[in-house]
């Protein structure tokens, strides 16, 4: 599995990605409550906590040759990006298939209420108006197949906890629904090869094949 990664500072000529660097937002208010969020409507912010995470990430992104930053349509990717990139003039855009798993009626939920429907449903089970597992599985192969296409050598991807887990499941060979990877810790940073990520996305979609047969 791939290691939170250390900076390095050589410079990319690539049209595409060679390498991308993908972060989980910092700690947040519904996490210190152990509450769900899929609504990026709703205010959930990053505690104190979540931005001092973020900005020890800071010196490490700098040593990086960013060309791109990536998030998703939340504000704590939004504002754990600002973060990582204070001071440099990056483009930056809003990736909406990366974002966390849309929850309809249980969206603001315990976290263990939300778990207990997973598990009784089977990864096709949708709260009503939102998402199964294998819907944003679906989802996420979709926005990083396009990641891997931007025009940008080395892009910095703000994203969630289930993207990053299913990713890193992949890469083990397992099943990125239910690997050995259970949880992603908030302002954690991974560095991937797009040889990686491209093989990760593979694995990704052929569990969707396995599904639908």
């Amino acid at each position: 599995m791939p290691r939170p990664a250390e900076g390095e500072t050589r410079a990319y000529a690539g049209t595409v990605p060679d390498r991308v660097v993908i972060v989980r937002h910092g700690r947040t208010t519904y996490n210190d409550r152990r509450r769900v969020n899929g609504d990026p409507s709703v205010d959930v912010r990053l505690t104190a906590a979540g931005m001092a995470q973020v900005a020890r990430l800071r010196a490490r992104v700098a040593g990086m040759p960013i060309d791109l930053g990536v998030r998703t349509r939340f504000p704590r990717t939004a504002v754990t990006l600002d973060i990582l990139l204070a001071g440099r003039a990056v483009r930056r855009v809003i990736c909406r298939d990366l974002d966390d798993v849309r929850l309809g009626v249980l969206e603001g939920t315990d976290v263990d209420e939300y778990r207990a429907f997973r598990q009784a449903g089977g990864h096709g089970a949708r709260p009503e108006g939102g998402e199964s597992r294998l819907d944003v599985l679906a989802r996420y192969v979709g926005g990083f197949r396009r990641l891997l296409a931007v025009r940008a050598a080395m892009p910095l991807v703000v994203t969630h906890d289930i993207p990053i887990r299913f990713v890193l499941n992949a890469l083990e060979d397992a099943d990125p629904l239910e690997g050995p990877v259970t949880s992603i810790d908030n302002g954690v940073l991974y560095e991937l090869t797009a040889t990686d990520l491209t093989r990760a996305v593979d694995r990704m979609e052929e569990r969707l094949r396995t599904a639908a047969a």
